[in-house]
């Protein structure tokens, strides 16, 4: 059972998410809490106000509490880094304790592909409707793609504190490398061809053979060359 302190961390994040517009079931996901919970907290006609308990002093003031928080927030730093950064005589637990009182930071699992802004989402959109009308030109064209598998786990598993008022990190993950397999397709209006499958790192010439082999005669028998 959460104490006082936890309990009162927990409802200021569930209170900022949903100023933030989220729903109860996306709360629900993002805290790992029931959603009957998260409903309780919100239509709570009393604020949670946690009894005042005997104990230690803190160790760090409210300007020390604030700097460490923003150093999350703002800047890609482990628990360990901010430690250090701080010129604190304190633990890695009160940092991670420092943090998470805040009320706005999680500690998440970041992205490993970056996720479209609106702004692609806009362009895509606005091309797709612009190519509507098409016809019969769709006819010579193809769409060729990659795609990377690995079998041996993912890439990375980093995580870092998420600061719930931004938007979320993300980043690029290897197109090849050891324990995976990649394969490469190409589509078209008239079919799709078979699965290459590529081995080792890609360069130039190694891509160069690919269209070669396998996009060159596939073109060739959905409409010729041009």
């Amino acid at each position: 059972m959460p104490n006082a302190s936890q309990l009162s961390n927990e409802v200021s994040k569930i209170l900022h998410l949903k100023l933030l517009g989220k729903t109860v079931e996306e709360i629900s996901k993002l805290l790992n809490r029931s959603k009957s919970m998260i409903y309780r907290v919100l239509t709570r006609k009393t604020s949670y106000e946690p009894k005042p308990r005997s104990g230690r002093p803190r160790v760090t003031d409210i300007l020390s509490d604030r700097r460490i928080q923003r150093m999350a927030s703002s800047q890609k730093m482990s628990v360990c880094e901010i430690t250090r950064a701080s010129r604190l005589q304190i633990s890695k637990n009160t940092v991670q304790r420092r943090i998470i009182e805040s009320g706005f930071m999680i500690h998440v699992k970041i992205s490993r592909r970056l996720p479209l802004s609106k702004l692609h989402i806009s362009k895509r959109l606005k091309w797709a409707r612009n190519h509507i009308p098409y016809g019969d030109k769709w006819m010579a064209v193809l769409f060729s793609d990659d795609k990377k598998w690995n079998l041996d786990g993912p890439d990375g598993n980093i995580k870092y504190w998420h600061d719930l008022r931004k938007e979320h990190r993300s980043f690029f993950s290897r197109q090849s490398g050891g324990g995976s397999v990649m394969v490469w397709s190409v589509v078209g209006f008239n079919g799709q061809a078979g699965l290459a499958f590529l081995g080792g790192r890609q360069n130039s010439p190694k891509y160069t053979e690919i269209l070669e082999n396998h996009l060159m005669p596939f073109s060739e028998n959905t409409g010729g060359r041009n």
